[in-house]
């Protein structure tokens, strides 16, 4: 009885493990993804999320990859534009998203999903923010 106690809780804490990918580091804003979807409509929203209200919806063919981060923002972080993200394929094709950053050191902590519209069935390998990258191939399920 132990020992399936001891199965189950290791492979909870395997599952747990699982769920978010490691952070990366820009210049003191830590980023984290938490997950990966897929969705034929998506949120256009900014980053940090704002009073933009734009919605998109795939054409046949595609689906949305809805990419959620965790930013933390430290004391080193200096505010200043940024790049949209991008994301790369299996195959190294690059996609980027409709949604900005805005304001990123406004707020201490936030998550924003960034959606990009891709082939239906597309893997992904990697999240690309300025210079850091975040894997993506244990969270894509796809």
């Amino acid at each position: 009885m132990f020992r399936a106690v001891g199965v189950s809780l290791l492979l909870a804490v395997v599952a747990a493990s699982q769920a978010a990918g490691p952070s990366q580091n820009y210049q003191g804003l830590s980023m984290t993804v938490t997950k990966v979807e897929r969705a034929t409509s998506a949120s256009l929203r900014d980053c940090p999320p704002g009073t933009n209200t734009v919605n998109a919806v795939t054409r046949p063919g595609e689906q949305f990859a809805l990419v959620t981060i965790a930013f933390k923002v430290g004391p080193s972080f200096k505010p200043g534009p940024m790049k949209r993200p991008s994301v790369t394929d299996t195959a190294d094709k690059s996609y980027l998203t409709a949604s900005q950053f805005v304001d990123v050191g406004s707020v201490p902590e936030y998550s924003c999903t960034f959606p990009f519209r891709l082939p239906e069935g597309t893997k992904l390998k990697a999240l690309h923010i300025e210079t850091a990258t975040l894997d993506l191939a244990a969270l894509d399920n796809r």
